[in-house]
């Protein structure tokens, strides 16, 4: 039986019809994080068209073909790293509206820090 430990997954001598975010991120080589990231950008496509806030199962037969498929596996590396780059960019953008610059520490009572805010 599978019970969601990666080396248990690996050792079944048949994979369960369908895995979840831990099978699927173990049979693809990605994190947890990267597989829920995949399926908000649309790289990777979860059984029966769940809600968003419900748990999502996928096809370990076509987890299994696209962990073969060079293609996809260099598509879906470029799109992560778009999508990281991206959230982490409005992260970035946030900091920086919360920074609060001092005056130069050559201006009357400036003392050249930054505070945040």
């Amino acid at each position: 039986m599978y019970d969601n430990n990666p080396l248990t997954l690996l050792k079944l001598h048949r994979l369960p019809a369908r895995v979840d975010y831990r099978g699927a991120a173990v049979l693809l080589n990605f994190e947890v994080l990267a597989i829920k990231a995949l399926v908000e950008i649309g790289q990777l496509k979860p059984l029966g068209n769940p809600q968003r806030h419900e748990h999502k199962y996928f096809s370990s037969q076509m987890v299994l073909r696209l962990a073969v498929d060079e293609k996809w596996l260099h598509e879906a590396t470029r799109a992560l790293k778009r999508y990281w780059a991206q959230r982490n960019g409005k992260k970035a953008s946030r900091k920086a509206r919360n920074v609060i610059p001092l005056p130069p520490p050559d201006a009357p009572g400036g003392s050249g820090k930054v505070l945040k805010g």
